[in-house]
């Protein structure tokens, strides 16, 4: 027969076991809970980043492909609690779809609108993204035009994003199709950046951006390279001159011209068009 101490000892071994029970059972539910409410939105990331990578690698993506993503885009913009990486995803989308209203010539100021709210959206919630910066710059140029104003929206990609290569890349094709333009802070800021670029070795985005929007200021970016290793300048020399441009001379459109004079070609540098160019 068990004794009295034995009894008493049993019911706390037992009101232990259900109380561990119970809370074994309302973390499940709360995880249950989490799940239905998170899924929904990790979801939506999901789809969301998937077009925005493809976005950002320049791949052709068309407002067709991009029509299944309309309501997710929507809901996005009108969120008021902040999703950074949601918010991110759709301003990208939502340039693609900018971009290819100017291609077309339609819908462009709807498009414009759309684009520039989901990017406040986004940097009022992640303000530190300078591709959004530059984003916003490329935007309000097209709306608006050139001013100070909008350049202090390029200064802010510069300072948040200085050495982020893939932002680098279009953000000077950008500049050096407006370099004539830029005051002289932000035209020291592209030659800056383009000299990194070849101090770190990425030799095929510098020689895309010098034989393209760069070449008509090579001599400004090529006197910016007085700092860079020379073992780097050479390369950067040899591997133009390699594909027919003479950094002290001609490039290869220039030659054809000089040497067909006789009929009165102009003789201009190759030079990427605006279009092309200017783009984020």
């Amino acid at each position: 027969m068990a004794t009295p101490s034995e009894t008493h000892g049993g019911l706390p071994g037992r009101a232990a076991a259900w109380l561990a029970r119970g809370l074994l059972a309302a973390v499940a539910c709360s995880s249950v809970a989490w799940g239905t409410t998170t899924l929904p939105d990790f979801v939506d990331q999901t789809r969301l980043d998937g077009a925005k990578d493809l976005i950002l690698r320049n791949e052709p993506v068309s407002d067709a492909e991009l029509d299944d993503l309309g309501l997710l885009l929507s809901r996005a913009v009108a969120e008021k609690d902040c999703m950074p990486p949601i918010d991110r995803s759709a301003a990208v989308i939502r340039l693609r779809l900018a971009e290819n209203a100017l291609a077309s010539g339609e819908q462009v100021d709807a498009r414009m609108g759309e684009l520039d709210e989901a990017v406040r959206k986004s940097l009022g919630c992640a303000p530190a993204d300078p591709y959004l910066w530059l984003v916003l710059f490329w935007l309000r140029n097209i709306r608006q035009g050139l001013s100070d104003a909008n350049f202090d929206l390029l200064r802010m990609s510069y300072r948040l994003g200085p050495n982020e290569g893939w932002i680098v890349v279009k953000r000077s094709a950008m500049a050096l199709a407006m370099f004539d333009a830029l005051p002289p802070d932000l035209s020291s800021d592209v030659i800056a950046e383009f000299a990194r670029l070849v101090k770190t070795g990425l030799y095929t985005e510098a020689i895309d951006l010098l034989k393209g929007p760069g070449w008509a200021h090579r001599d400004k970016l090529l006197a910016g390279l007085a700092a860079v290793p020379q073992r780097n300048v050479d390369i950067l020399t040899r591997t133009m001159a390699d594909i027919g441009y003479d950094l002290d001379r001609r490039s290869p459109a220039e030659r054809r011209n000089w040497e067909h004079k006789s009929n009165d070609r102009l003789d201009e540098p190759a030079r990427m068009p605006p279009e092309a160019s200017a783009r984020p």
